[in-house]
């Protein structure tokens, strides 16, 4: 190893091995070169061969696409990780993602042209195939959206600079402060907790999977830990009224896209995510005699999700539009045009507040005002823990007081054989012989 030297305002230091080409710049001093040379020596000579071009050579947003090409192909969540590392790979000037899901149901099955679908190591199948997209010198605005992304631009110039030189920094690099600084300008510029959260999880996640899977032994903490991060509180408590909802009808009656109706009325009335019937649900999934819709595949795995009348009624609607096949989606509707015909809903119904999330938490707090029991509650939603169903049970002050100065119930009589036995006049004091579920008496036969 050549002896460190000083180079502009730093120090670096160059070395062979093993055909290596090993060069460090830009250390405090000559003893801090000299050391990451040892550590990135003893990193090539540790045993296991890393992957690709190691943690010196390999720039974040790079390191980011091979992630996205090897796991993203696994994952549910996987068009919201997308969009999280496509902002790194276009301040990179990189190749973008771009993701299309594959058909349930056919993972064993050859596409001709097209690579076969694949299984990771615990079996599960592949969900999405993913290609490149050449990058772009500008960016297509959608009709319509032109001041809000110029707006957007002024916003998030700060975190945008930041995010493009912690793109282009070898992996082996980044540090905690240099992840730390992004988020302090998220949250200079007012992002939410939860986005921080998220943004965090994606370089966590990307440094863990280096080291675990391609071997990657620099850095040797992972920069997405031990940061200065806000606390999330996420909870919801937004539950749609009855009121609400009779406006919410009347306005969803002028929407051009008949599907938007029965979809939003099968959200409300089964607490289903909104990704449920848009995605994983299949027609041939419907016992209509049961009153069960049976998901094979769902956020949480399959489970089965009880059907009320109203949510039947709802599913013979969508059937009459669709006349698909059995196999295909219950809805043919995307996700962001359902979105955005709820907010044109809401905006026409003067309902503020309302997101389509809060349906499920609507379902949820009925049944549970309905029932008293939070286990069914639990089947309805298909969480897996009373913790889980806990957040979207919302019960409000105003329902305890609307229970409390209910009136008395209604009493009825139990189906039963009764018989006549004697007349007073126009009263009975028995029934004939036969079953009765319910019966009103006239006023004149109250007994004094």
């Amino acid at each position: 190893m050549a002896k460190p030297r000083k180079e502009g305002s730093g120090w670096s230091v160059r070395s062979r091995f093993q055909g290596h080409s090993l060069y460090i710049s830009g250390c405090a001093t000559s003893a801090a070169a000299k050391k990451k040379m040892d550590e990135r020596v003893a990193e090539l000579s540790s045993g296991g061969k890393a992957k690709g071009f190691g943690p010196h050579e390999t720039m974040v947003a790079q390191a980011m696409q091979d992630y996205a090409l090897e796991r993203l192909i696994f994952m549910k969540g996987a068009h919201q990780e997308a969009n999280r590392i496509n902002r790194f790979l276009r301040a990179a000037g990189l190749a973008t993602l771009k993701l299309a899901r594959c058909k349930p149901g056919v993972l064993d099955v050859a596409v001709p042209g097209e690579p076969e679908l694949a299984t990771d190591a615990k079996g599960k199948g592949q969900l999405f195939r993913i290609s490149l997209q050449a990058p772009v010198a500008v960016r297509a605005i959608p009709q319509g959206l032109g001041k809000h992304r110029a707006s957007l631009a002024v916003t998030t110039s700060a975190s945008d600079g930041i995010r493009e030189r912690l793109a282009r920094m070898t992996m082996a690099e980044v540090e905690p402060h240099h992840v730390q600084k992004l988020m302090d300008a998220y949250r200079a510029e007012n992002r939410e907790a939860a986005t921080l959260q998220l943004e965090r999880a994606l370089i966590r996640r990307l440094f863990n999977y280096s080291s675990d899977c391609w071997n990657w032994k620099t850095p040797v903490k992972n920069p997405g830990t031990g940061l200065t991060m806000p606390s999330v509180d996420n909870g919801r408590d937004r539950v749609m009224s009855l009121e609400e909802q009779a406006r919410l009808d009347e306005a969803v009656q002028g929407c051009r896209n008949n599907l938007v109706g029965p979809t939003l009325t099968l959200l409300r009335e089964t607490a289903m995510r909104s990704s449920e019937p848009l995605e994983h649900a299949r027609w041939n999934a419907v016992n209509w005699n049961t009153k069960i819709l049976s998901l094979s595949d769902a956020k949480a795995g399959k489970r089965d999700v009880p059907l009320s009348p109203v949510a039947i009624e709802a599913l013979r609607q969508l059937w009459d539009l669709g006349r698909g096949e059995q196999d295909d989606p219950i809805v043919h509707i995307t996700y962001e045009a359902l979105k955005a015909s709820w907010e044109l809903v809401c905006k026409r119904a003067s309902v503020k507040g309302l997101r389509l999330q809060d349906l499920r938490h609507t379902a949820a707090t009925r049944m549970a005002l309905k029932t008293g029991n939070i286990f069914l509650v639990k089947a309805l939603t298909g969480h897996k823990t009373l913790s889980q169903v806990a957040r979207y049970v919302n019960v409000k002050a105003g329902d305890v007081v609307n229970v409390m100065h209910a009136g008395p119930p209604v009493p009825t009589l139990p189906a039963a054989p009764l018989q006549f036995v004697e007349r007073v006049g126009d009263r009975p004091l028995a029934l004939a012989t036969g079953v009765v579920s319910e019966i009103s008496f006239p006023p004149e036969w109250a007994l004094n």
